[in-house]
């Protein structure tokens, strides 16, 4: 997982003497400028998605709390976690996050295994496959979990947790496949959950209304303990998604401004870290983004808009890799080979026609 624009080199080998956008060719001088507008759009519409979708949850669960207001409490204190500036205040808060919601989904899929009639036939259902049509939907997936702002952040956890030598590569790569072990158990909870509940029902989770579908049946067949459970899990994961996509955003701007300003990496810490000037404007510029944008949108309207933008994020990234890792004033050693120049050129092209698609689709929906 890497950061954008000028990346910060986590494992110490022989590095690169350090050369801003203007000592580069002509596609190095304008990516930087173009990655940093590019975050500073997501960044206008990351708080205020996010903090919706959390409103929703608690609103849901307390009915009393009206949706807006909430959002922007939500929003203001997940900004005020990142401001504190200390990373391992973030990283227990997140580990903290992440216990609770992968804890609470396993309980509430075991619940629903349990209380089955057929557990086989729901375990059945879950059998991957593409219905007709769907490849697009299936896609989209793919590329809102590939390319979220928290995936771009992990090198800058990296360099805040000091494992800057090679000989960390092998706790990166087990760090790495906990992580992934640990989402892929929580997406299969969450399938068995949302199958035992809809599979064969009639029910259908679009809209603003999509929680209560998943809750109330929820509460009615293993109690209102289920219920409760649920709506905290669903708001936990976005709360998470909102402090952790808030402190990388922030690295990420702080990131691409060092570079637009041609501080070598060395001095990199007083330009992008935590407790540095830059971040914390930036962290003030997601909370205010985030007030005025709720202000001015609806839940449903603000996330399909985030969605749309959130589309180019791959396709961007696969783009820049293509140009930037290929080029002749680059060390040997840095350069792409010939495996990956494929793969990124084959992401490239499927996430641009899926970036197409989806931006075709929120215009008309609009």
């Amino acid at each position: 997982m890497s950061s954008r624009g000028r990346p910060i080199r986590c494992i110490e080998e022989t590095p690169a003497p350090f050369t801003g956008p203007e000592q580069d060719g002509s596609a190095a001088r304008w990516l930087p400028y173009a990655f940093f507008a590019f975050v500073l759009v997501i960044g206008l519409l990351y708080g205020a998605a996010l903090s919706s979708v959390a409103s929703l949850a608690l609103s849901t669960l307390f009915p009393a709390l009206p949706v807006r207001p909430l959002g922007l409490v939500i929003a203001l204190a997940s900004a005020g976690i990142v401001y504190v500036g200390r990373y391992t205040l973030f990283e227990r808060v997140m580990s903290g996050f992440m216990l609770a919601k992968f804890v609470g989904m396993v309980v509430l899929a075991v619940a629903t295994l349990v209380t089955m009639d057929d557990p086989s036939g729901l375990v059945s259902s879950l059998r991957p496959r593409l219905p007709e049509g769907d490849v697009i939907t299936v896609l989209a997936l793919v590329g809102g979990v590939g390319g979220t702002a928290g995936v771009a952040s992990y090198s800058y956890w990296v360099r805040e947790k000091r494992w800057r030598h090679a000989s960390w590569l092998p706790v990166m790569r087990a760090d790495t496949a906990m992580s992934y072990t640990v989402t892929f158990l929580f997406v299969a909870c969450t399938s068995i959950v949302g199958t035992g509940l809809l599979y064969g029902s009639g029910r259908t989770i679009t809209g603003n209304d999509g929680l209560a579908a998943l809750a109330e049946p929820l509460g009615a067949d293993l109690g209102s303990g289920a219920r409760v459970l649920f709506l905290g899990t669903f708001f936990l994961v976005t709360l998470s998604a909102l402090v952790g996509g808030f402190n990388a955003l922030c690295y990420l701007l702080a990131d691409s401004l060092r570079t637009l300003r041609g501080v070598p990496d060395d001095e990199a810490e007083r330009h992008m870290g935590q407790r540095s000037l830059p971040f914390r404007l930036f962290v003030l510029y997601c909370a205010a983004t985030s007030v005025a944008v709720t202000f001015a949108g609806k839940p449903v309207p603000l996330l399909l808009t985030y969605a749309a933008v959130g589309s180019l994020v791959l396709p961007l990234l696969s783009g820049a890799l293509l140009v930037l890792l290929n080029r002749r004033g680059l060390q040997p050693p840095y350069r792409n080979k010939t495996l990956s120049n494929v793969l990124l050129s084959g992401s490239f092209v499927l996430f641009g026609v899926l970036a197409v698609v989806q931006l075709e689709e929120t215009l008309g929906g609009l």
